[in-house]
């Protein structure tokens, strides 16, 4: 294909007032939306640090007490956003932001942002990602119907088909006008606008922003090597747009949802309720007369010690650590066995993404984005490891010190809190298995190019 032939195709594209129009009113809805989510992010993301730092004063300016009831009062953790979360917010307005670390209890995330969006966020049309992956191939569809169906009402393009040595390389000439239109008003101003809104680059960063445009420039082909193929195929405008639209709203609304649903059939998951609620029955904070003497029986014979006064230290520090060490057990099952049956439904959903490229598409951009429930349950796991430790060590401190002489349990100090590391944790890096849906977007793109030059062909015959 020669550069001419391009250029010919591109200004054909642009003489059509009301597909420049929808690209324009496309592209501009793109960048307001990345903006007020670059705006909100930034927001969400200092008033994170400063409640982070109040927080952290708080702990290390409490007075001297005992350090299992530090340990209760605690700290909040705080979720940092993904750096790529201004392009797709996926999971995150659904899950807390921040989580309440005491002893004996795994609690959930608070501050769900979903819980303050309006009506337009809530019907999920709140990131560029999903505007794009919704409305992209609309925009491609237009195109396609400008630089195709109309020339072929008016005659001109079987003539051009006609005269050409190779009516492939027309097509593909059309097709590719129409990605290069999608990929410089839609998507090179989205990665501008993410250069210029991200701050503290890394190179995990930069990965993660080349991974999102190439998987947004494979779903603009495919939009476009469809659209025109199926222009090619239809005998007039009109049945041409009914084909499109249909499609359009086959594959961006039907198959998305019906797979969502199977999903949920193959991969069920437990009320909140019913799990919280075994947490519970197994890990309670507080325990009867008969779970503090089989308690006793336990840590003596772990210790082998006759009596409570042969163990010496403090045997409440003792209990308190068995006790704490058996929920950490109840919650890795439990808990984890919730989590992960959370990610397997997402897998079921995935493995979906051969149905429709805007599975694929979806998938693949949340995670790259950083937002998707696998990377999320990275920042569930880190929290609680901290809480932990955190925990442990301060059970710990009651058990290595006896009441003194006057029955007095020993005190934690300011030494002994400021000696606690505060939280600290960054973002899983990239790694190939998040991209398990890239295969079936390939795919998508080799037989939407095969269609498009079959319809060539088929249409020269």
């Amino acid at each position: 294909m020669n550069s001419s032939l391009l250029i010919y195709e591109w200004k054909l594209l642009w003489r059509d007032r009301w597909a420049a129009l929808t690209l324009a009113g496309l592209a501009t809805l793109l960048l307001a939306t990345l903006l007020a989510n670059a705006w909100g992010l930034a927001r969400d993301q200092a008033d994170k640090a400063r409640v982070a730092a109040a927080e952290r004063a708080r702990w290390l300016g409490q007075e001297a007490k005992d350090p299992h009831s530090a340990a209760h009062y605690s700290i909040y953790a705080f979720k940092p956003a993904p750096a790529l979360a201004l392009l797709d917010l996926g999971i995150e307005p659904f899950v807390g932001q921040a989580v309440w670390l005491e002893a004996h209890v795994q609690n959930d995330l608070l501050y769900r942002p979903q819980a303050d969006a309006t009506p337009l966020e809530r019907s999920g049309l709140r990131h560029p990602a999903s505007l794009l992956i919704a409305f992209a191939p609309l925009a491609a569809f237009v195109l396609a119907l400008s630089g195709v169906a109309r020339e072929r009402e008016r005659g001109t393009l079987r003539l051009a088909l006609g005269a050409a040595r190779d009516p492939r390389r027309l097509a593909l000439g059309k097709c590719l006008a129409i990605w290069l239109a999608l990929l410089l008003v839609l998507l090179l101003p989205l990665l501008l606008a993410t250069a210029f809104c991200t701050g503290g680059w890394s190179g995990d960063t930069l990965l993660r922003l080349a991974g999102w445009a190439a998987v947004m420039a494979i779903y603009l082909a495919i939009a476009a090597a469809a659209a025109v193929a199926v222009a090619l195929r239809a005998r007039g405008l009109r049945t041409a747009l009914a084909a499109l639209f249909g499609a359009w709203a086959l594959f961006t609304l039907a198959l998305p949802r019906l797979a969502s649903s199977a999903a949920e059939a193959v991969q069920p998951l437990p009320s909140t309720q019913s799990v919280k609620q075994q947490l519970l029955d197994e890990a309670p904070a507080f325990w009867s007369a008969e779970t503090s003497r089989a308690n006793e029986a336990a840590i003596l014979a772990r210790s082998g010690a006759a009596s409570r006064e042969a163990l010496g230290g403090n045997y409440r520090g003792l209990e308190l650590d068995l006790a704490e060490r058996h929920s950490h057990a109840v919650f890795d099952r439990v808990l984890g066995a919730f989590h992960d049956r959370v990610l397997a439904q997402d897998a079921a959903y995935r493995a979906q993404a051969w149905l429709s490229p805007a599975i694929a598409a979806n998938q693949l951009s949340m995670a790259l984005s950083g937002t998707d429930f696998a990377q999320h349950r990275q920042f569930v796991d880190a929290a609680e490891q901290y809480r932990r430790a955190l925990v442990n060590r301060m059970n710990e401190q009651v058990a290595a010190h006896a009441p003194d002489a006057a029955g007095k349990a020993h005190k934690g100090d300011a030494a002994l809190w400021a000696a606690q590391p505060a939280f600290d944790y960054s973002p899983p890096r990239l790694h190939l298995a998040q991209l398990s849906a890239l295969p079936a977007l390939a795919a998508w793109l080799l037989v939407a190019l095969a269609g498009l030059l079959y319809g060539a062909r088929s249409y020269r015959t």
